[in-house]
């Protein structure tokens, strides 16, 4: 008779060898840090990614501080060596403007510090403002208020508010294509408000007039959309609106046509407009391979036109030679490739773009200024970065500087580590 009795299914029991933990583990909150503009959200894709990218500050670059420094005391020196003649002679104080240039400078400095101890996030919250207060200022430029010199009214109580429209068309256009990437990639888009913020700036430039200072800014505008994405073809319709504006300021200003007539042969018109090219080239002829020695030119000596501030790397070139020439130059090429390196390793796109736009101006400012004063450009009065005489500019580039120390400080680790 089978058994009525309901069987059961035998319990496993326990191993006595086996440990159980039955508490979950506790999801680790992000502490990475939230900005509040959905701009710096987007991040920059690394490429060839070794290790989880970190973004937490770190130490600055510290190739960017030391070329810094080191091509501002180089400038001071040359700068000293350049303008003692023109100050003893116009001025009656052989330290006028070394003594200018060394108190900017180290103001300078103390700027760099501090900005770089800034986030640079900031920038992207206050680009409005900051676009109204350089408008604003230009517009002043060209009122009774603002100083003219030499022919051209830059100035306003000492101040150039072309070097505020420079920084503002990085801020202002890393922080639309970071916040809105697509914008590049039409033209309709692009115009609004990328090529109103232009012509903007480029009108009220143009009434000064200060052809250097729109150049520059044009350059870096571009150069900041095509890293954010812009595509090649559109540089067709910029080329013809470049080569429109430029005829423009051919047929609109005598002193442009005059400017490029010598530009060809600045040594057919020595006692006018080609002195400035004729002189610049006859200094750097005569460096030769080692120069003349530090304060033994003889150009700057009432010859050679502004040798404290578009034409001081001619007089560097004849006391210092073609080695002298290429130290800086290469001071200049690797304070480039560090920035580019900076942008490469930016924790977002904003931040990307804004290291981006800092060295390409400072690339296009430097070249622009070695075209003219070799005679590849037409002389339009570019200044030579950290060795040029003036206050507003080398304060500016410093303050620039402060923003790329601080955007390195944020650079992801494994892009820094490949490097």
């Amino acid at each position: 008779m089978a058994s009525t009795t309901r069987q059961t299914r035998p319990t496993r029991r326990p191993d006595p060898h086996r440990r159980y933990d039955d508490a979950r583990p506790v999801p680790q909150p992000d502490r990475a840090p939230v900005p509040r503009d959905a701009a710096l959200t987007q991040t920059h894709p690394a490429t060839h990614t070794r290790t989880r990218a970190r973004v937490r500050a770190h130490v600055w670059d510290m190739g960017v501080f030391g070329t810094v420094l080191l091509l501002l005391v180089i400038g001071l020196i040359a700068l000293f060596s350049a303008s003692y003649s023109n100050a003893l002679f116009y001025q009656g104080s052989a330290t006028y403007f070394i003594s200018r240039q060394a108190i900017n400078a180290g103001a300078g400095v103390v700027a760099m510090i501090v900005i770089s101890k800034i986030s640079y996030k900031v920038y992207a919250r206050f680009y409005k403002e900051l676009m109204i207060l350089s408008i604003i200022l230009l517009i002043l430029v060209i009122t009774p208020l603002g100083t003219a010199s030499k022919g051209a009214q830059r100035w306003l109580f000492g101040f150039q508010p072309s070097e505020l429209a420079k920084i503002t068309v990085i801020v202002c256009f890393s922080y639309w294509v970071a916040h809105n990437p697509s914008s590049v990639r039409s033209l309709r888009t692009m115009i609004k408000p990328y090529g109103l913020l232009l012509a903007v700036y480029i009108g009220l430039l143009f009434l000064e007039p200060h052809t250097s200072a729109m150049m520059i800014i044009c350059g870096i505008g571009v150069v900041i959309l095509i890293a954010g994405g812009m595509r090649l073809w559109y540089f067709g319709p910029i080329i013809g609106v470049g080569a429109v504006t430029l005829t423009a300021f051919y047929f609109a200003f005598e002193h442009v046509q005059e400017r490029f007539a010598v530009w060809l042969d600045p040594f057919s018109n020595m006692r006018d407009e080609g002195w400035q090219g004729a002189m610049s080239q006859i200094a750097i002829g005569s460096g030769g391979l080692f120069g003349k020695g530090l304060g033994q030119g003889m150009q700057k000596h009432l010859y050679l036109p502004e040798p404290q501030n578009d034409f001081i790397f001619s007089s560097w070139c004849e006391e210092m030679g073609f080695v002298g020439a290429m130290l800086v130059l290469l001071l200049f090429a690797y304070l480039i490739f560090r920035g580019f390196r900076i942008a490469r390793a930016a924790p977002d796109r904003f931040s990307c773009l804004m290291a981006t736009g800092i060295t390409a101006k400072l690339a296009i400012q430097t070249l622009l200024n070695l075209f003219v004063i070799t005679g590849i450009f037409p002389v339009t009065g570019a200044s030579l970065p950290f060795f040029s005489f003036g206050g507003t500019a080398l304060l500016m580039q410093l303050g620039e500087m402060g923003i790329l120390l601080n955007i390195s400080r944020y650079a992801r680790i494994d892009v820094r580590d490949e490097s």
